[in-house]
C-alpha cells in the first residue's frame, strides 16, 4: 500500500512539474483602452494565432493613453502595476503601440527582472535608447510600415488632374512617429503636387473645409483622433467626418475602409496581430535572438465601390490586383440554390453555364456595376469587349436555341418513325436512321461549339484569314439575318490577300456590332413601311498593302449631325442602346489592332469602312 501511494505521489509531481514547465504566461500591455478598435483588431490577430495554443495564458492591461497622457498619470499607472504585478512571474511582456513602449522602457527595472519584451505596431524605434536602459538581451520587434511613400504616387495616378493633396495626422506620439515618411514623401513630390500638412485641428473645422467638391484635390488621411484642445474621437466619429468629405480620402489601413473612407494600399491591422502572436511563438520557442526585428509589409489593396462611383476614380490599371469593399450582390448569389438545381437536372447546361460565367461571369463580377466609371477613366479594353458581348449574348443565345428547333424535331420526327416501323426492317434502313439522328446532333454540337469560340476573348494576336471570320459571324446570326428578310452578299476583290494580324474574335465582335446595327435600322425601315427588303452587303479589297472592308446597308443612313459622335462612348441613336458597340469597335481596330474605322452615308444607306495592314 505504501509503494502504491509512493508511486502516485511520484506521479502527480512529476505530471505536475511537466506541466509547469511547458505552460507559459504572457503578459500584454495595450497602450489604450478596451474598445479602441486598432489595438483590438491587433489582438484579435494574436488571440486567433493563440487558438491552437492552449499552453499559453495571456493577461491584459489597459493604459488608456489615449484619453489620458501625462507624466503624472504614467507615475500612479506605474503603482498600480506594481502592486498587480507584485510576485508574479512572465514568460514574455508584449508592449502594443507607442505608449506602452515609452512605458516600458522607462519603468522597466522597476516592474520586471529578466522577463524579454516584444514590441509591436511602431514605426520607429531609438535603438540609443534601448542601450542606455540596458534591455539589448530581451528586446524583440516587429515594426509596422504603413505604405505612406506609395500612397501619393498612387493618388496622382488615379487622379491625373490632382492638383492638391491634403495630409491629415494629429498631434500624437504616433503622429510623431509618422512625421519622418510623411515629411520624406512630401519632399519627393512638393514640386509636383501642393501638398498641405494638418496636425491640429478639429473634426467640425475638417468637415467644412471637406465640404465642397473638387476634381483637382484628395486627402490622405493617416489619422486623426486628438484635437488640439485635447479631445479624444472615438471611430464613429471620425469614420462620419470621413463619410461627409466631398473629396476622396485615402488611408493607411483597414480600419475605415467601408466606413467612407475611398481606399488605398493598406495594413491589414489584423494580419499584423497574427504575425505579432507568430513572433511570440518564435520567441517561446527560443527560435529567434534578442534584437530581432520584423518588418510588416504586407498590403492590402481595397477600394469602396460607392466611393469609385461618387468620385468617378477607378483603380485599374493603376492597380493591377485590387478587392472592392461594398460591390452589389451578383446574379450567381441571389440565385445560388436555383442553379445549383439547374446543374443537377442536366449536365449539358452545367458545361455550358460553367464555360459561360469562367469566361464572362468572373471579368464582370463587380465591373459591371462600374462600366461607365472604367469607360471614363483608363478604356480598360478587355472589360469593354466583354460587356458588349453581353449586350449581344441573349440574341446570339436565341439564335442557338431556333437553330436547335427544328434539330430536335426532326430528330424525335426520326426516332417515331423508327419506333412504329416494321420490326422487320432491314439493317441498312437501320443504319440510315441512325445516321440521319447523328447528322441533326453533328449540327447542334457544331452549333454551340460556335458560340463558344465566339465568347473566348483573345488572349494573344495571331494571324488569321478575314473571310473566315466573316463567314463564322455569319454563320451565328444566320437565322436572325433570315428570319427578318435581309440578304447579305459577301464580295471580294480577285487577288485578295485576306491574312491580317490581330485578335480575331474581338474583330468578329466588330462585324457583328456593325452587322446587327444594320440588321435594327433594316427592320425598323420595314415596320415603318419604307422598305420592303433589307441589303447588308460586304466589300472586301487590297489598296496600299492594307485591306479594306466595306460593309454598307440600304435601311436610310445616319443623320449627318449624329455621324461625328457615332464611336462616342455612350452615344447610341437606339431607344434601347447601351452606346458602347462602337465605341468598343473602334478600341478593338485603332488601339488593339492599329487599324482605322470610319462612318460615312452612301447611296441610300450607311457605310462603315475598316481599314487594316495586310501579313505580307
Amino acid at each position: 500500500m505504501k509503494k502504491i501511494l509512493l508511486f502516485l505521489t511520484v506521479f502527480i509531481f512529476m505530471g505536475t512539474t511537466f506541466a509547469w514547465a511547458h505552460d507559459k504566461k504572457i503578459l500584454i500591455i495595450n497602450s489604450y483602452h478596451k474598445g479602441f478598435q486598432w489595438s483590438d483588431d491587433v489582438l484579435h490577430g494574436i488571440e486567433n494565432v493563440f487558438y491552437n495554443h492552449p499552453e499559453i495564458t495571456m493577461n491584459i492591461l489597459y493604459m488608456d493613453s489615449k484619453r489620458i497622457n501625462s507624466k503624472e498619470y504614467y507615475a500612479k499607472l506605474r503603482e498600480l502595476y506594481k502592486l498587480q504585478l507584485k510576485n508574479q512571474k512572465h514568460d514574455l511582456i508584449v508592449a502594443v503601440d507607442k505608449f506602452a513602449y515609452d512605458f516600458l522602457i522607462e519603468y522597466y527595472h522597476e516592474l520586471f527582472t529578466d522577463e524579454p519584451i516584444l514590441f509591436t505596431g511602431l514605426e520607429q524605434f531609438d535603438v540609443k535608447e534601448i542601450h542606455a536602459k540596458g534591455l539589448d538581451d530581451r528586446i524583440y520587434r516587429v515594426m509596422e510600415k504603413r505604405a505612406i511613400g506609395d500612397t501619393i504616387p498612387l493618388m496622382a495616378k488615379m487622379i491625373p488632374q490632382l492638383k492638391k493633396i491634403t495630409i491629415i495626422n494629429d498631434a500624437s506620439a504616433n503622429g510623431d512617429d509618422s512625421e519622418p515618411f510623411i515629411r520624406e514623401a512630401m519632399q519627393e513630390f512638393h514640386d509636383r503636387l501642393e501638398i498641405e500638412y494638418i496636425r491640429e485641428s478639429t473634426l467640425e473645422e475638417l468637415e467644412k473645409r471637406f465640404s465642397t467638391p473638387n476634381k483637382e484635390e484628395a486627402i490622405f488621411y493617416i489619422r486623426f483622433y486628438n484635437d488640439r484642445y485635447g479631445n479624444l474621437y472615438k471611430n464613429n466619429q471620425i469614420a462620419n467626418m470621413i463619410q461627409k468629405s466631398a473629396l476622396p480620402v485615402f488611408i493607411t489601413d483597414t480600419l475605415f475602409i467601408g466606413k467612407g473612407a475611398f481606399g488605398g494600399k493598406l495594413v491589414p491591422v489584423q494580419k499584423l496581430g497574427m504575425a505579432t502572436g507568430e513572433m511570440i511563438l518564435d520567441v517561446l520557442d527560443e527560435k529567434i535572438h534578442p534584437l530581432h526585428v520584423k518588418t510588416f509589409d504586407e498590403y492590402w489593396y481595397q477600394f469602396d465601390l460607392q466611393k469609385i462611383k461618387q468620385f468617378d476614380i477607378y483603380p485599374n490599371p493603376t492597380v493591377p490586383e485590387f478587392e472592392l469593399i461594398n460591390a452589389p450582390e451578383t446574379f450567381f448569389d441571389r440565385h445560388r440554390k436555383l442553379i445549383d438545381a439547374v446543374f443537377l437536372i442536366s449536365p449539358f447546361l452545367v458545361f455550358l453555364i460553367l464555360g459561360l460565367f469562367h469566361n464572362i461571369y468572373m471579368r464582370i463580377r463587380s465591373e459591371k456595376e462600374l462600366r461607365a466609371v472604367e469607360l471614363q477613366k483608363n478604356k480598360h479594353q478587355q472589360f469593354i469587349i466583354q460587356q458588349s458581348k453581353l449586350a449581344e449574348i441573349g440574341e446570339v443565345f436565341s439564335s442557338i436555341a431556333h437553330q436547335w428547333k427544328n434539330p430536335l424535331v426532326e430528330i424525335a420526327t426520326i426516332a417515331q418513325d423508327h419506333f412504329y416501323s416494321s420490326t422487320e426492317q432491314s439493317e441498312e434502313q437501320n443504319n440510315q436512321f441512325v445516321h440521319d439522328i447523328m447528322v441533326q446532333v453533328h449540327y447542334m454540337t457544331d452549333t454551340i461549339n460556335s458560340f463558344q469560340a465566339f465568347i473566348m476573348p483573345s488572349t494573344t494576336k495571331t494571324v488569321f484569314n478575314i473571310n473566315d471570320a466573316i463567314e463564322t459571324m455569319l454563320k451565328i446570326i444566320n437565322h436572325t439575318i433570315k428570319y427578318n428578310y435581309i440578304d447579305v452578299t459577301v464580295d471580294i476583290s480577285h487577288a485578295t490577300n485576306l491574312s491580317i494580324r490581330g485578335y480575331k474574335n474581338e474583330f468578329m465582335q466588330t462585324l457583328l456590332n456593325i452587322v446587327n446595327n444594320a440588321k435594327d435600322q433594316i427592320i425598323e425601315q420595314r415596320e415603318a413601311k419604307k422598305l420592303k427588303r433589307g441589303m447588308i452587303s460586304i466589300v472586301i479589297y487590297n489598296h496600299a498593302q492594307n485591306v479594306i472592308i466595306e460593309i454598307c446597308d440600304n435601311a436610310g443612313g445616319i443623320k449627318e449631325e449624329k455621324l461625328s459622335h457615332l464611336f462616342d462612348a455612350y452615344f447610341t441613336t437606339k431607344k434601347q442602346g447601351h452606346g458602347i458597340g462602337l465605341y468598343m469597335s473602334k478600341l478593338i481596330i485603332e488601339d488593339k489592332m492599329g487599324g482605322k474605322i470610319t462612318a460615312s452615308n452612301k447611296n441610300d444607306g450607311a457605310c462603315f469602312s475598316i481599314t487594316l495592314g495586310n501579313v505580307t
